[in-house]
């Protein structure tokens, strides 16, 4: 073809032809609209436009479709897809994932892969009989975290480290910054633990793990177990001596019977989300890793506040807290050593939070207020001391209010200069897509009405293209909206399958695990 086109042109053309008609006219009654200035589509080829975007593998979960696949960017297939029905799992909801830095994906690169399973199906409303016929019973609780390894043809499950090591995880995987172990977490247990990263032929063990428990000032009244304050209590866990393992495999150790999806805290406050202990829940769902792999933030949701903990000792550290108007920096305190217990005190929890993450230079730490604020607090982390850490503003929307719209996943463009957030609103309303300039603080640019439920972002290495993917959750419309992270103009859309919940464009060196999933969700 002799006539020449843009990037952008190309790759708004792919995304008019890829999916037909119907696909087109979806997408430009999107595009016309006023925040997306009301751009059209241009003449190209498919080969043109895929490879504008460049060649990037992009990985994704399906949540209920129980599995996981990973497309080339660069020609539009995908290259492979790995479902965990096929090895015995019998309710398989592929959750989060985190990838290993491969110095060429498209040969092979391995991934970590969080999934839940047990009563989480019955929350989407779905008509099934899945309960019923038992198939939620042992092989159907879920909390696996699996080893995939994709080889260059094929994805091969290698290990289920719930399974290994006794530690059953069902929510964030996040990388270390030297690419040499990952942490996963679960909100419903209150678990997160510390894993080494063994050969493809090994199996992983556990460095360390810590359970959150919640001990309330008001005993008596549900709705004011967090809002009046208490005690944060962190334990270390240790595995059976007499089986090297721990006793964390599927439910066991569920607070609630389902995890809380987003902006959900209010169902445990409420009494509509029943389970074991409500009372002593943290929502300790996520870690995430400062930069200079030493520090890393355990993310509790009911307090809206980050536990740092030292890897290099295993200890914590102080704990920041989010809400606007409480104590940013709280210092902890070890109570006893049989286990070893620490407790940080809170004088009351002015709201929840969610979703968090550290700059890649490591200069500041974000984490999302919901609900009862509905603000992204952020901290000065450059001192190296986080005892020292700072909270400095709030990065706020006069949209913010009420309990939605909420800000929901974040993560950073590859020099830093600018945060993207994505913003959640409930269905049948779209989802939007917002920057924030990370000097100022300040929302610039706002991309609305994306698509239902926007979720994780992915960033292009070569400091290009954002990712902005959507529905998260079943039976709604499902894509990727993508954007450029320099000029902030609207790309388009590429189809994406089986309602997928996070994605990781994967790293080919710890300098781009810095962009991925390890220092922000």
């Amino acid at each position: 073809m002799a006539t020449q086109i843009s990037r952008r042109n190309a790759i708004q053309s792919l995304l008019a032809m890829a999916g037909g008609a119907a696909v087109y006219e979806g997408v430009r009654s999107v595009m016309n609209t006023p925040a997306f200035g009301g751009q059209s589509f241009n003449a190209g080829t498919l080969g043109q436009a895929h490879a504008a975007l460049g060649n990037w593998v992009y990985l994704t979960p399906q949540k209920l479709g129980g599995g996981t696949h990973c497309c080339d960017m660069g020609t539009g297939k995908t290259l492979a897809w790995i479902s965990y029905w096929n090895y015995g799992d019998t309710c398989p909801i592929s959750h989060h994932l985190a990838a290993y830095p491969s110095p060429d994906p498209y040969k092979g690169f391995e991934f970590i892969n969080s999934t839940q399973g047990g009563k989480n199906v019955m929350i989407y409303g779905l008509p099934t009989r899945i309960q019923s016929r038992g198939i939620l019973d042992r092989y159907g609780q879920g909390n696996n975290i699996y080893r995939v390894y994709f080889d260059g043809q094929s994805m091969n499950l290698i290990e289920n480290v719930a399974e290994t090591t006794g530690m059953g995880l069902g929510v964030h995987t996040v990388i270390f910054p030297d690419g040499k172990g990952f942490a996963g977490a679960d909100g419903q247990k209150d678990v997160c633990a510390f894993f080494d990263r063994p050969g493809l032929t090994e199996k992983t063990k556990v460095q360390m793990a810590f359970r959150g428990d919640w001990v309330p000032n008001n005993k008596n009244d549900l709705d004011k177990t967090w809002m009046e304050g208490g005690t944060l209590r962190l334990v270390r866990l240790s595995p059976a001596t007499e089986t090297g393992k721990f006793e964390l495999e599927g439910t066991r150790g569920n607070k609630i019977d389902w995890e809380m999806v987003p902006m959900a805290e209010h169902l445990v406050w409420t009494g509509r989300l029943p389970g074991e202990d409500p009372r002593g829940l943290t929502g300790l769902d996520a870690v995430v890793h400062h930069p200079g792999n030493r520090y890393s933030a355990l993310i509790l949701r009911m307090p809206s506040a980050a536990l740092i903990v030292d890897r290099t000792t295993w200890e914590p550290v102080c704990c920041l807290h989010n809400p606007e108007g409480s104590p940013g920096n709280l210092p902890i305190k070890k109570v006893s050593n049989s286990p070893d217990t620490w407790e940080v005190r809170f004088e009351d929890c002015k709201c929840v939070g969610h979703e968090a993450g550290f700059s890649p230079d490591g200069k500041n730490f974000t984490m999302m207020n919901n609900i009862q604020q509905n603000n992204m607090a952020v901290f000065d982390t450059s001192d190296a001391d986080p005892r020292k850490w700072k909270k400095i503003t709030w990065v706020k929307d006069p949209k913010w209010v009420g309990d939605y719209p909420s800000p929901f996943h974040l993560c950073f463009s590859m020099d830093g200069s600018k945060m993207f957030v994505s913003v959640l609103s409930p269905k049948p309303a779209n989802s939007a897509s917002v920057v924030v300039d990370t000097k100022t603080w300040q929302i610039i640019k706002k991309f609305e009405n994306i698509g239902p439920d926007c979720q994780t972002m992915a960033v292009t290495y070569d400091g290009k293209y954002v990712l902005q993917i959507f529905s998260g959750f079943q039976r709604l419309s499902t894509g990727v909206f993508i954007y450029t992270q320099d000029t902030l103009e609207p790309v388009g859309y590429l189809p994406n399958f089986g309602g997928h919940h996070d994605c990781v464009i994967v790293p080919r060196d710890t300098r781009e695990l810095l962009n991925s999933r390890c220092t922000t969700l």
